[in-house]
């Protein structure tokens, strides 16, 4: 297998162009505007509003330490765009729930992910998209290992 490093520069140089055309959406700089950089976050809760999520989701879903999860999310809630709310399961545990304000910016930030995601598979068939994915999920693993 010819492995010169090539699929990794491919990729990096894939996520900076996704970026600079993610950068260039009015939508983007609006809700960069009002949310620095917790779209993501934002946009990870709403998807998954139909369940209780928990700073240990966030930290495994997006690979980021505990102090770093607890310093965004007490930011999110000064920012009026998280609440943490004690389940009575556990006076220890603390489920994040989106206000009113986040949820409307969720649906922006959706809005503009499938707009970037219908570009970047324009010409894609169902079955090569499936494949990708599972593709994306595996490296994901790989590298987690």
């Amino acid at each position: 297998m010819p492995n010169r490093g090539e699929i990794t520069k491919k990729m990096c140089v894939l996520t900076n162009a996704i970026r600079k055309y993610c950068s260039k959406s009015p939508t983007r700089h609006e809700v960069e505007d009002m949310t620095g950089t917790n779209g993501w976050v934002i946009a990870y809760l709403y998807e998954n509003s139909d369940r209780e999520v928990y700073q240990r989701d966030l930290e495994h879903e997006f690979g980021i330490s505990r102090s770093t999860t607890s310093k965004m999310l007490a930011r999110m809630e000064e920012g009026g765009l998280v609440r943490r709310v004690r389940v009575f399961v556990d006076d220890r545990l603390k489920k994040i729930v989106l206000t009113d304000k986040s949820k409307m910016i969720a649906e922006k930030i959706r809005e503009d992910n499938l707009k970037t995601e219908q570009k970047l598979m324009q010409g894609f068939t169902a079955e090569e998209i499936r494949t990708f994915e599972n593709y994306l999920q595996r490296m994901l693993i790989n590298i987690s290992e």
